[in-house]
C-alpha cells in the first residue's frame, strides 16, 4: 500500500496554517540520466504537536499541501549520498493529503530497504554537504514570521521502499518531524518604549547548525556569543516583535534583547568595567608553557595573543527564560494559538576590555587599500562631544592615552598630558588596568622594555639574541601574512618577535619565504608567512596598524604604521613605538593624544 507520512511539522505554527512549505532542490540524477527509472509515489498529511505553555497540553492541527511543494528521498550509492525529488502531483481532503511522485534511477533502491525522505526548507544541497553526509543551516538571521520558518527548518522521516515492475510505493506509516524545535513569542517593552528588532542568546542557542542525512538529527555548531552583541547573537527581522524562535533540541536558557532608537547612544560615557579572562586561552604559548620574553636584564613577561580591544557599551531591554529542554518537532505557544508574551526590561551593558580574538586581527576598519590606506570613523554626539559611534562599530582599538574611563572620546584635549620637560613611567590609565588575566592585571610595556625585546643593534648578547658561531642575530623579524598563497606582499603586514628559548633553526620555520632575515635588516616583502604558522608555532605577531590624530576621526597609514603605547612619557604626552619598514622608532613622543594600539603582558619573574 502507498505510505502515508505525517508530516509533524512546527513547518508553518498554529491550528490557522495556510502557507505553503514549498522549496526548490536540485535534482541529483547528473551521473546516471539515461539509467532506467522506477515511479515512485508517495502519499503524505501533515500533522503536527503543539506544547502549550504554561499548562503542558498537547493539541494537534493541520496544515494543507500547496502547489511546489516537494519531497527528498535520500538514497545512498556506493559511498555517495544521492539527492532525488519528489513533486506534489494532487491533493485530497481540502489539502491534507498529498500525493508526490518522482523519478528514482533504478540502482538507487533496493526493494524492502528503509530510506529517509526530507521536507526541505532550504531549497539546495550543496555537493559539498551531500560529501559531508549533512545539511548547513544559518540560524543567526531568522525571520520570525510564521511563513519564513520554512526557510531555516528540515523536516525528515523513514519509509520503506517497495519495487512492483517499474513502480515503487512506500509501505506502512511514517512521520516527517522538525529537525528543530519551535517557540512563539511576543516581546514588548516593560515602559512601551518601541523595539526596533530582538536579538537572542544564552545557553544551548547557535547561530549555525547541521542536520545529518542519516539520521535527520540537528546539531549545534557555531554557539551566539554568551554577551550581548550585535553582531554575534541570533536576530529576527527589523522591527519583529511577534516571531517565531527556531532552536536546536537540548537544554536552552533563553535570553532576548530587545534594541530600541537609544540603545547604542544612551550609555556611551558610561565607564567601562574591569573583566579578567581565563590564562590559558589569553597568552602565547610555546612547547606547552607560556611564551617568555626578556624585556630587562632581570625580567621576563608573558605577551597576550591579541591587542586589546574596548567592547561599547549598549543598553536593551531584556527577559531571561527559565532553563528548558527543547525537543525536536515541538512547537511552543500559548493558549489558543496565541505567542507567549514576554516583557524587556530597561537593561544597561557596560563596555569592557577585551584581547582580540587573534593575533592579527584589529578592529580598526580596513580601507580597499590593504596599505597606505585611509578611513573616517561614523560618530554619534553626547552632550556636545564626539564619540565613535557604537551602533557601527562593535569594537575599538585607537583611543588615546588617558582615555581608560572614556575611550571612545574624540578630542583634542582630555588625554594625559604631563606638561613640562618631565619624564616617567605613567601607570594610573594603563588599560591593562581593566583587563585581568587570571587574578592579575595586565600592562603595557615601557619604552626601554620595547627597546630590550626588539634588539636594534647585537653589540651585546642578550636573551634576546641568536649567537650562532660569530653571527648575532636579533630574535625578532618582520613579515607580511600570505592569506592566500599568492605572494602579494599588500597583504597584512607585522613584525614577528620569537621566545627566548626558540631556536634560530624554529624561527625559521614560521617563515613560508626560504632565507628569512631578521631584525632591522629584514625586509617585510621578503618574509612571506600564514596564519597556521603564527598560530601553531609559539610566536608573537604584533600587526601594523595606523595612525589617527588626537581628537580626530579620520585614520591614515593603513598598513604602513603600527603605533603602539608605551606606559613612558616624556614632556607633552604618552610615548609610542612605531613599527614600520626596517628600523622602528623608539620612542617617539611625536603628535601626544593620538590614538594608538595595546599589547598587553604580564611579569613571568
Amino acid at each position: 500500500m502507498k505510505k502515508s507520512i505525517l508530516l509533524s511539522a512546527v513547518c508553518i505554527a498554529m491550528a490557522i496554517i495556510t502557507t505553503s512549505c514549498s522549496s526548490d532542490p536540485t535534482d541529483y540524477l547528473e551521473d546516471d540520466a539515461n539509467e532506467e527509472k522506477l515511479t515512485l509515489t508517495v502519499t503524505a498529511e501533515s500533522e503536527f504537536t503543539l506544547n502549550i505553555l504554561p499548562d503542558e497540553h498537547n493539541a494537534k492541527s493541520y496544515r494543507k499541501w500547496e502547489s511546489g511543494d516537494k519531497l527528498l528521498l535520500v538514497t545512498t550509492n556506493g559511498s555517495r549520498m544521492k539527492v532525488s525529488t519528489l513533486t506534489l502531483t494532487s491533493t485530497k481532503r481540502d489539502g491534507v493529503s498529498g500525493e508526490f511522485i518522482g523519478l528514482i534511477p533504478v540502482s538507487r533502491i533496493v526493494s524492502g530497504n528503509v530510506y529517509r525522505f526530507f521536507y526541505m526548507g532550504k531549497n539546495t544541497i550543496s555537493d559539498k554537504e551531500l560529501a559531508a553526509g549533512k545539511i548547513n543551516i544559518d540560524l543567526s538571521k531568522q525571520p520570525g514570521s510564521i511563513n519564513g520558518l520554512k526557510n531555516n527548518c528540515v523536516w525528515s522521516g523513514l519509509g520503506k521502499i517497495v519495487v512492483s515492475g517499474s513502480n515503487a510505493n512506500v509501505e506502512g506509516s511514517i512521520t516527517l518531524e522538525n529537525a528543530f524545535a519551535v517557540a512563539h513569542f511576543a516581546m514588548s517593552t516593560d515602559n512601551g518604549t518601541h523595539i526596533t528588532r530582538v536579538g537572542m542568546r544564552g545557553e544551548g542557542i547557535y547561530t549555525a547548525a547541521t542536520v545529518d542525512l542519516t539520521s535527520g538529527k540537528a546539531t549545534g555548531t557555531t554557539a551566539t556569543s554568551a554577551e550581548v552583541d550585535p553582531e554575534e547573537n541570533v536576530f529576527f527581522d527589523e522591527g519583529a516583535t511577534n516571531f517565531c524562535a527556531i532552536l536546536v533540541p537540548g537544554r536552552t536558557s533563553l535570553i532576548f534583547d530587545a534594541y530600541y532608537d537609544g540603545s547604542y547612544s544612551d550609555v556611551v560615557t558610561k565607564v567601562p568595567k574591569a573583566r579578567s579572562y581565563p590564562e590559558a586561552e589569553s597568552f602565547v604559548y610555546y612547547n606547552g608553557h607560556k611564551a617568555a620574553f626578556s624585556v630587562s636584564s632581570t625580567h621576563k613577561v608573558a605577551i597576550t595573543n591579541g591587542n586589546m580591544q574596548y567592547v561599547m557599551p549598549m543598553t536593551t531591554y531584556n527577559t531571561r527564560m527559565m532553563e528548558k529542554v527543547m525537543n525536536a518537532n515541538t512547537l511552543i505557544q500559548s493558549k489558543n494559538d496565541k505567542p507567549f508574551k514576554i516583557t524587556g526590561r530597561y537593561t544597561i551593558h557596560p563596555g569592557y576590555y577585551r584581547l582580540a580574538p587573534e593575533q592579527w586581527e584589529m578592529a580598526m576598519p580596513k580601507n580597499k587599500r590593504r596599505e597606505n590606506g585611509t578611513y573616517t570613523y561614523e560618530t554619534v554626539k553626547k552632550d556636545g562631544k564626539e564619540y565613535i559611534s557604537p551602533k557601527t562599530y562593535r569594537y575599538f582599538d585607537l583611543p588615546s592615552w588617558g582615555m581608560i574611563d572614556n575611550p571612545t572620546l574624540l578630542s583634542a584635549t582630555e588625554y594625559f598630558r604631563p606638561g613640562g620637560s618631565a619624564s616617567g613611567i605613567e601607570t594610573q590609565y594603563d588599560f591593562g588596568n581593566k583587563l585581568y588575566v587570571g587574578t592579575e592585571k595586565t600592562r603595557t610595556m615601557t619604552s626601554d622594555e620595547w627597546g630590550y625585546l626588539l634588539p636594534k643593534t647585537t653589540t651585546t648578547v642578550t636573551d634576546r639574541i641568536w649567537v650562532s658561531g660569530s653571527t648575532r642575530i636579533p630574535k625578532w623579524s618582520q613579515c607580511y601574512i600570505d592569506e592566500n598563497g599568492t605572494r602579494n606582499p599588500g597583504e597584512q603586514r607585522g613584525y614577528i618577535i620569537f621566545p627566548d628559548e626558540m631556536t634560530l633553526d624554529k624561527a625559521k620555520k614560521v617563515f613560508t619565504s626560504s632565507n628569512p632575515t631578521f631584525g632591522v635588516g629584514a625586509n617585510m616583502i621578503n618574509n612571506a608567512t600564514t596564519y597556521d604558522k603564527i598560530k601553531n608555532s609559539g610566536v608573537v605577531f604584533i600587526p601594523l596598524s595606523a595612525y589617527r590624530p588626537a581628537g580626530s576621526k579620520t585614520i591614515s597609514q593603513w598598513g604602513n604604521h603600527g603605533n603602539y603605547f608605551t606606559s613612558s612619557y616624556k614632556g607633552s604626552g604618552i610615548i609610542h613605538v612605531r613599527l614600520v619598514q626596517g628600523n622602528y622608532v623608539n620612542l617617539d613622543p611625536s603628535a601626544p593624544g593620538q590614538g594608538c594600539m595595546s599589547r598587553l603582558v604580564q611579569n613571568i619573574n
